[in-house]
């Protein structure tokens, strides 16, 4: 099949998810394009591992873009991407439509349903809840108070029905899915679960171990966004290093946050004992890891981050970390199922504090970091999830509407 991948807002690479089920389609003989936004340094067309990349470029004309974001806001379809698809469609067959997030459903779904292409939905995140949490931080320009998150529910019921197939990374999220009225056999789970022998075969930096060595470092990878609960893990750290002196909280990463943590650690007298990092290239991220003896994924209690798995959490499980996590419904039950850490009450830094002291001794978190390995070797890798996709398109390439 010829698939056409569609991500907008950022540029590729990278794109930890795309990444995989590029990898995997290809592998089995897919062949994919990935229409992207596209950034001043990269060239409007590339290749990365066998894949077809055409960049949009941001429009320049100001009365173009300010029609097209006018037409977007009122209608949920974006011209110059429509424009893009149909340029392609004129140069190649197209057999399905991959949709990563939900912005751009609806102007795929517009386009293709026309022509009989079947629209693949890739909904990584809760966009209405995403769009409420936005909202409640800060007042909505104008433009934005058309796209409240009621409209946002609405839509992905209606754009959901409409797809041949939603994509969703949890369980809690399909549950979600399927209480907005979309058929629970329409919907698969594809986690975003670990490329096993990719990752094991990024190097490790022993000399970024070894800067570490002697600390108890507790470790975040990734970004730094308010529903992180970052803040609360920093809050904490006066109360660890009361029993664990040597105690080091090492936030790897960058996001919105920053300037927030940094302060609020220098408030705190914590600069030596807080280290962000700023963005590092995914390559560095196995050494981080294995340089820290608790990994954590402290989320605060959302509508998003109830039913959320990120990537970062199966990453500390392959490399045998003991994972400490929130109580958000997803994460408590991949901790509790495979037993690769242990569980805070969200937003809570005593509860945060008490927990990681919990697994001060190296024998509790040696087994607590096996389980996770074991877990992560034999289910929750990209080998058994993405059995899962390359199962729906090879329905889809049989001519069955799964």
């Amino acid at each position: 099949m010829n698939i056409c991948m569609v991500l907008n807002g950022i540029d590729f690479p990278p794109d930890i998810r795309v990444e995989k089920e590029a990898r995997a389609l290809i592998s089995a003989g897919h062949r994919i394009f990935l229409l992207c936004s596209r950034t001043e340094n990269r060239p409007a067309r590339s290749s990365w591992n066998g894949m077809e990349i055409i960049r949009i470029a941001p429009l320049r004309c100001f009365p173009i873009r300010k029609l097209n974001a006018f037409i977007y806001v009122l209608t949920l379809r974006d011209l110059q991407w429509k424009k893009a698809i149909h340029k392609l469609l004129r140069t190649h067959r197209i057999d399905a439509f991959h949709v990563h997030d939900l912005a751009m459903v609806g102007t795929v779904l517009a386009f293709a349903r026309r022509r009989g292409i079947p629209v693949i939905a890739d909904l990584h995140e809760n966009y209405p809840a995403l769009a409420r949490s936005a909202f409640a931080r800060r007042k909505p320009r104008l433009a934005e108070r058309f796209m409240w998150p009621n409209r946002w529910e609405r839509l992905e019921r209606r754009w959901g029905r409409r797809c041949a197939h939603v994509l969703v990374v949890v369980d809690e999220m399909k549950e979600r899915v399927v209480a907005k009225g979309i058929r629970p056999e329409k919907i698969t789970v594809i986690e975003n679960t670990v490329d096993v022998d990719q990752f094991l075969s990024l190097p490790v930096d022993d000399r970024l171990v070894e800067r570490f060595r002697g600390d108890f470092v507790i470790s975040y990878i990734g970004s730094f966004a308010p529903h992180r609960g970052l803040d609360v893990v920093v809050r904490a750290m006066p109360r660890l290093l009361r029993d664990i002196p040597n105690a080091r909280l090492l936030l790897v990463g960058d996001g919105e946050m920053m300037p927030q943590l940094r302060s609020l650690a220098e408030t705190m007298a914590l600069d030596d004992r807080v280290l962000l990092t700023g963005w590092v290239t995914f390559e560095k991220v196995p050494s981080y890891i294995a340089a820290s003896d608790v990994c954590i994924v402290p989320h605060i209690s959302t509508e998003q981050t109830e039913a959320s798995g990120p990537h970062k959490l199966f990453q500390y499980m392959l490399m045998a970390k003991p994972v400490v996590v929130s109580s958000c419904r997803s994460l408590r039950r991949m901790i509790e199922e495979t037993g690769a850490g242990a569980v805070f009450k969200a937003g809570d830094s005593n509860s945060f504090a008490e927990t990681v002291l919990k697994l001060r001794d190296p024998a509790t978190r040696k087994t607590l970091g096996e389980a996770g390995r074991k877990a992560a070797s034999e289910k929750y890798n990209w080998d058994k999830t993405s059995e899962r996709l390359l199962r729906l398109y090879e329905l889809l390439s049989d001519g069955v509407r799964p």
